[in-house]
């Protein structure tokens, strides 16, 4: 998905951002944490094209989300996924991973 455009980055934006935020509401309570992840993966996909209140944005959405890493632990206990700067899959192990993949980015 290299070639993803503004538009289609702003509702991945969106969407993450809406979702995160119904995994409080216990009437939304079951809502796909898979697709919270993807919706990340597509933002990460496209993460050079995000200007600064873009990533800014996102990262906030990231914080909200780490916050929840027991929900996200409960409803995807041990997802199949191998990339460890991809962090939000492994929020499982708690909401370090976050920290630790942005000390990794940082030193490579």
């Amino acid at each position: 998905m290299e070639n993803l455009s503004q538009e289609f980055l702003a509702i991945a934006m969106d969407e993450y951002e809406r979702l995160v935020n119904l995994l409080e509401d216990d009437e939304y309570y079951d809502v796909p944490v898979q697709l919270i992840l993807i919706a990340r993966d597509d933002i990460e996909d496209g993460w050079d094209k995000l200007d600064p209140a873009m990533r800014a944005q996102v990262n906030e959405v990231d914080m909200l989300l780490a916050q929840k890493h027991k929900i996200v632990a409960q409803m995807l206990p041990h997802p199949r996924h191998t990339d460890r700067t991809r962090w939000w899959w492994f929020l499982h192990e708690g909401p370090q991973v976050r920290e630790e993949a942005l000390r990794a980015r940082e030193v490579a």
